[in-house]
């Protein structure tokens, strides 16, 4: 349905809802259903919804609206996003997708506890609405978990492991933005109705963590087909566990390697220079050393001239991110062409 300027009438969109009932279809297994954007607005707008109405999340309105980011500014720290914000993504060249959401939701609506999909970092920047956020540090979801699959949806009922945890808690207001770091269990509660933009996002600084379990999900696949390994060539074993990784964790060796080889190619265009630790051989490494990391700040703080009141980074620590990004991409690019030679 059009607009009488022409555009999409977008209370037409269809959304993904999580819960609730809509119509005679009762839905609390965690499965998406789909809705009108007019209809869930509605179901917004009555009395004693919170039970039955759901909550729209993982809603690729950007996408499925034709939203770009220049509809909504990021601050300078958000737009490093080798998912969402290069020149390919969403083109013929994007092998992994959009990782772009929007969440709509009542109040009491909530998100179990889960850890972000590929390693990723995330963030959620509030609309409207307040929001209660529980975090874990990586690691400490172990206190939370049932089964080798499995974790508690809600750890409000387990209250007791908390402290050991170190659970942190904290509400985020309207306007406020919540960084999510990688590998960070957390649940979150929408205290209002609230509407938030989320990105998922992988770049310099965790894409190392993104190897890590690519070659850890490996290791399970290969233990789970090991009784059938020997029925299948080592050409084919190979295809397979692509499959199954693409499957599992969204991501595979390809198209990790696609993304790294267009990272080197589109940074290589303005710069032909990487960045070199005289101390460690590998960046990974480097990050994790304090005097390195602040060796780096103090190259990047002598030459910025950023104007971060206004979003605007400077010449200079824009070509030292390129030299950066093209140090790490090699090097992760390296270590999955060293993972492939080793299975063939």
């Amino acid at each position: 349905m059009l607009q009488p300027n022409g555009n999409a009438d977008k209370r037409h969109m269809e959304i993904p809802l999580v819960g609730g009932n809509i119509g005679k279809t009762t839905n609390n297994d965690g499965k998406c259903q789909k809705i009108r954007l007019k209809d869930y607005i509605e179901m917004m707008q009555k009395d004693n919804r919170s039970n039955v109405i759901g909550y729209a999340k993982d809603w690729h309105f950007q996408q499925d609206s034709g939203t770009s980011y220049d509809m909504y500014g990021l601050p300078s720290v958000l737009r490093f996003d080798w998912i969402n914000n290069e020149v390919w993504s969403g083109g013929e060249h994007d092998q992994i997708g959009d990782y772009r959401f929007v969440y709509l939701g009542v109040k009491d609506t909530w998100t179990p506890f889960h850890m972000d999909v590929m390693s990723s970092y995330s963030w959620s920047a509030n609309i409207c609405g307040r929001k209660l956020w529980y975090f874990v540090p990586p690691g400490n979801e172990e206190y939370f978990r049932i089964n080798r699959h499995t974790f508690l949806e809600d750890i409000r009922t387990a209250q007791s492991k908390w402290s050991d945890a170190n659970v942190t808690s904290f509400i985020q207001e309207e306007g406020e933005i919540v960084f999510v770091p990688s590998n960070w269990y957390h649940q979150v509660h929408n205290l209002e109705d609230a509407v938030s933009i989320n990105h998922n996002v992988i770049n310099a600084g965790n894409v190392e963590l993104l190897i890590e379990l690519i070659i850890g999900c490996l290791l399970d696949v290969d233990r789970e087909l090991a009784d059938c390994r020997s029925y299948f060539s080592v050409m084919e074993y190979n295809a397979q566990c692509e499959k199954i990784l693409a499957a599992d964790i969204r991501l595979n060796l390809a198209q990790v390697s696609s993304l790294l080889e267009l990272i080197i190619d589109d940074r290589t265009n303005d710069t032909d220079e990487c960045w070199v630790c005289s101390k460690h051989w590998s960046l990974a490494e480097c990050k994790k050393d304090t005097n390195c990391l602040e060796f780096m700040r103090s190259v990047i703080h002598g030459n910025c001239t950023c104007r971060l009141g206004v979003g605007e980074i400077c010449d200079s620590c824009l070509h030292f991110m390129k030299k950066y990004e093209i140090s790490v991409a090699a090097e992760c690019l390296a270590r999955i062409r060293h993972i492939k030679e080793e299975r063939n």
